[in-house]
């Protein structure tokens, strides 16, 4: 069978199973077994088969077993399993990636147990040890730079082995439980042997090492008890319905919902993988928006500002005040602050300075990309050694947390291929920038104490990012950051979100991130679970209004304004959609609601005129236009209101002294269109077809301003144009 076709089947099955139709799914797997002869495979599926048929023969004899729903759902389980053995037999055959070339050349060496791994690390410790009691000199250099190589292909070794492991035994389990509990052996040897098991479990569900993973949720050490946390996020979504299969499985996570800390910092990663969903708009707004007109501003930086002005004396506190206009002016400012205040909240701005340095051999290794960063690393230790100069500011920018541990590593060798004379320029140029980020550090410490978990998260999420988004071999793997964003429903953590605290926070993380049909969900849970506010009806109003479920939204703001009387905001969005339902009446009723609260609000006044006008009552509408105007003599849209009211009460004269100064102040499009429309109406064809023609000019095309004319139809027949000319208009007009 063809790989797309064994994916296929696989696929067909699951779907069987899924909907509990388990004789047809048994029909398929052993149709599927006929393309290979393994002895195994047909034995476990007659012992199903088997257990089955026992299991129809006591229902329809009557017999309750209480045992009835544990024993069908291991059924179920076996079948999940069954099926996703025979298709990766099938793939080790045929399969090049790289998850089943392991699976080909652990079968063909001789097998390495995660015990001597451990051993063979441990070992390695010792001669670390060592070697650091000798006299510091070359021979020592060469000893720890072999010694580095040694370990560093062992935990690369034993990466692969646990990736490409099978399903694991008690004894498997134990083994890896006693790896993690070696004091000798390093802390970034453990995370990666986290890594390893979470990347297993991704390609192939594994109840017992999720168990595992489980277990090192509350393990001493943050950087382990963290990488165990984020992996079961993406575990949990991928193998969802064979989760819902295992007890014990959530029995573990139920227990582990008792504790405060791990909640903490399960939804600090849940909202970085949120967060991470925003990091190809970032990038996309980066590489076409801000760089682009950056690189345009050069010549004229070059020429309007005095570049040896930024380096005087008088230092950064005092810009000349035309450099900033140079940046308002090119629309820059905003941009620019936008992307400092993403950067402040944690959003990964570096994705796209640093996907382009992903492509030294160091990482064609699948397994480099999740190493924590070490400057002891063979490959970019000497760049900390003692004579290195700028060592400093490489130490601070390494512990920088606003660069992943994979961005760190491409930092380093970015500057070790420089020429010797543009790396001494550019570290002593940065050098004296060390000191501000270490006190930027502390800073965030003492107002955070978490801080330090939370970054740990951040660069561990984007390191995944980075390997799932850049790995030359990535598309051999579900990429985790293109699941659902359904955490707020997931099965697995339901006994976190089922707290309402946990899930406000996910809720207006998604809200923030404007994920409102996942905002929607999740608010909707709170309403039924949790304490009712306002707030939540408010923005369940809020995400139906932005899903275009405006009848939705109404019924939501209602609801709020029912909790919390004569909300402004409330009232004000209750009013938008009955008049998007073409409810005016109702509508001004809620204006006149905020009037009374707010009578100097203008918008307000501006608003009821507009209800007046859908209610075709012009006389009201032109009084509470006036109003405003005589309030805000320069207010445009008070101009628009009167000029377009008064066109359709055929008070002409009025209209066209309005539109004569609408035109004198940034006109647009349709201001042209309806001063054209007036003179019509007057009686003055020749200016309307000027004004028409400048319509046209703003619209870009005469298709464009056709349309609108083609809308406006009725309204000039209500102001008495005989519409059978407009097509000897449009033709004078056309091009």
């Amino acid at each position: 069978m063809e790989r797309t076709q064994i994916e296929n089947t696989k696929e067909k099955i699951a779907l069987l199973i899924e909907d509990r139709r388990l004789k047809e799914a048994f029909d398929e797997i052993k149709t599927f077994m006929k393309t290979q002869s393994n002895w195994s495979f047909s034995e476990k599926m007659a012992e199903m088969e088997t257990n089955y048929n026992y299991l129809i023969h006591y229902f329809l004899e009557g017999a309750r077993d209480p045992e009835y729903n544990r024993i069908y759902n291991q059924l179920v389980r076996d079948t999940y399993a069954l099926t996703d053995s025979i298709a990766e037999s099938l793939l080790t055959q045929q399969s090049s990636a790289i998850f089943f070339e392991k699976l080909r050349l652990s079968a063909i060496r001789p097998p390495v147990s995660a015990e001597e791994y451990r051993d063979t690390i441990g070992k390695q410790m010792d001669a670390f040890a060592v070697i650091e009691l000798l006299d510091n000199n070359n021979e020592k250099d060469a000893r720890i730079q072999q010694a580095c190589q040694s370990h560093e292909h062992t935990v690369s070794d034993f990466f692969y082995s646990t990736f490409s492991s099978p399903r694991a035994n008690a004894e498997q389990t134990a083994a890896y439980r006693r790896f993690i509990e070696d004091g000798l052996v390093p802390v970034n040897d453990k995370c990666m042997l986290v890594s390893a098991l979470t990347m297993n479990i991704l390609q192939r569900f594994d109840a017992r090492k999720i168990e595992l993973l489980l277990e090192l949720c509350e393990n001493p050490h943050p950087e382990i008890a963290l990488r165990a946390i984020i992996g079961i996020i993406p575990i949990s979504q991928k193998h969802e319905k064979q989760w819902r299969l295992c007890p014990e499985l959530g029995n573990r996570l139920k227990l582990l919902s008792d504790n405060p800390v791990f909640n903490r910092r399960l939804l600090s990663a849940v909202i970085q993988f949120i967060q991470a969903r925003e990091t190809e708009k970032i990038t996309k707004k980066l590489t076409e928006e801000i760089i682009p007109q950056m690189m345009k501003l050069s010549p004229m930086i070059g020429k309007k500002i005095n570049l040896d002005e930024w380096m005087g004396e008088s230092g950064f506190d005092e810009k000349n005040p035309e450099w900033q206009k140079i940046f308002d002016d090119a629309g820059l400012t905003d941009k620019l602050q936008e992307f400092s205040e993403m950067q402040l909240k944690g959003a990964d701005v570096f994705h796209s300075t640093f996907s382009n340095l992903k492509s030294y051999p160091f990482f064609h290794e699948m397994s480099n990309w999740f190493l924590p960063f070490d400057n002891g690393h063979s490959q970019v230790q000497q760049l900390f050694t003692d004579k290195m100069e700028g060592r400093t500011l490489l130490k601070s920018l390494i512990s920088s947390p606003v660069i992943c541990n994979s961005d760190k590593y491409s930092f380093c060798f970015s500057i070790m291929i420089m020429p010797e004379n543009y790396r001494k320029m550019m570290i002593s140029q940065l050098d004296a920038e060390s000191e501000a980020l270490n006190q930027m550090q502390e800073e965030g410490l003492a107002l955070n104490p978490h801080q330090k978990e939370e970054v740990i998260v951040k660069q561990y999420i984007q390191d995944l990012y980075r390997f799932f988004k850049l790995f030359p071999r990535r598309d051999e793997f579900t990429d985790i950051f293109a699941l659902p964003l359904n955490y707020h429903r997931l099965e697995a953590f339901r006994p976190i979100t089922s707290d309402a605290r946990y899930m406000a926070q996910i809720a207006l993380y998604y809200f923030e991130k404007n994920n409102f049909a996942e905002a929607l969900e999740a608010y909707e849970c709170l309403s039924i679970t949790g304490e009712t506010q306002s707030e939540t009806w408010q923005k369940i109003g809020y995400c139906k209004q932005m899903l275009g479920d405006i009848e939705g939204a109404l019924e939501a703001y209602l609801h709020a304004d029912l909790i919390e009387e004569n909300n402004t905001w409330i009232i004000r969005r209750t009013a938008q959609c009955y008049r998007l339902l073409k409810a005016p009446e109702k509508a001004l009723a809620c204006y006149r609601r905020l009037e009374h609260l707010n009578p100097a609000d203008l918008n307000v006044q501006l608003n009821i005129g507009h209800c007046y006008l859908e209610l075709k009552q012009y006389g009201e509408a032109l009084n509470n236009y006036f109003k405003v105007e005589l309030t805000d003599g320069q207010n445009a849209r008070a101009w628009r209101s009167i000029a377009w009211c008064a066109f359709l009460s055929r008070k002409f004269d009025v209209a066209q002294k309005y539109y004569g100064q609408i035109i004198d102040n940034k006109p647009n499009v349709h201001d042209f269109l309806n001063a054209g429309h007036v003179a019509l109406c007057l009686g003055n064809p020749k200016q309307a077809v000027e004004r028409y023609r400048r319509s046209i000019e703003l619209a870009g095309d005469f298709e464009t301003f056709r349309s609108m004319m083609k809308e406006d139809e009725d309204e000039l027949q209500e102001a008495g144009v005989d519409t059978a000319l407009l097509p000897i208009v449009l033709d004078v007009l056309r091009p």
